[in-house]
């Protein structure tokens, strides 16, 4: 009867573990040899990046959000919401996030 209440035990934690890491986002390290700019919002345009982030900078990605193309064909792509050591910022999808499950692909990541 105790190993069962054990293991009982050990689910209930393993599930609020889990929803605990969903809740704060994807961890993982930047994986491009170029400089990544961080930008203060999903929509870069006339904007000054807020931060640099370089290979093996760590960062949370929180969410993405789609991009928008106007009637001029004016816009900008998606971006992954990230906290980082330097605050909290956007970065475009196309940079390679490494995780412990594998490289970051946007859709699995939830939107904004």
């Amino acid at each position: 009867m105790g190993s069962i209440k054990r293991s009982a035990a050990t689910g209930v934690a393993t599930a609020i573990s889990a929803v605990t890491l969903i809740g704060c986002g994807i961890e993982g390290t930047i994986q491009d040899y170029d400089t990544v700019s961080v930008w203060p919002s999903a929509d870069p345009r006339g904007r000054q990046p807020i931060g640099q982030l370089t290979t093996q900078s760590k960062v949370t990605v929180k969410c993405i959000t789609r991009g928008h193309v106007d009637a001029n064909g004016m816009g900008y792509g998606d971006t992954y919401k990230i906290d980082f050591k330097g605050g909290e910022g956007y970065i475009d999808t196309s940079t390679s996030i490494l995780t412990d499950d594998g490289v970051l692909a946007p859709g699995n990541v939830d939107e904004c």
